[in-house]
């Protein structure tokens, strides 16, 4: 996984409704691109979460969701709010609802572990 050395601006954060460890993720690595696990990655710069949360219409559909990244395909990364547990995960992109959301992980670290190892 290559992650941008680069941080995200603090103006750009600070636009986000951010979970505080994905905001940290930001602060010191403005998104990333390769595998984890055999998982593709694309993890997004605030600017692309900004304009994705725009854009995306499972984005727009699912209150509380936010996108952070895609498998470069039509499978989105993202942490769902609304949900008690396991707000990190996946959804297409073209799904229909909340109900399609696969929780995978209660932090933005656990979900890189969860990929990694192969979920």
């Amino acid at each position: 996984m290559q992650l941008s050395p680069q941080p995200a601006r603090a103006v750009e954060l600070d636009a986000l409704e951010l979970p505080a460890d994905l905001r940290a993720f930001l602060e010191q690595h403005n998104g990333g691109l390769g595998n984890v696990g055999n998982h593709p990655l694309d993890l997004w710069t605030a600017k692309q979460i900004a304009q994705e949360a725009e854009s995306q219409d499972v984005a727009l559909a699912i209150p509380g969701l936010l996108l952070f990244g895609s498998d470069g395909g039509a499978e989105g990364y993202g942490y769902l709010r609304t949900l008690a547990k396991n707000r990190y995960g996946r959804i297409s992109l073209i799904a229909a609802g909340v109900h399609e959301f696969e929780g995978l992980a209660d932090s933005f670290e656990g979900f890189l572990k969860a990929l990694r190892e192969g979920h």
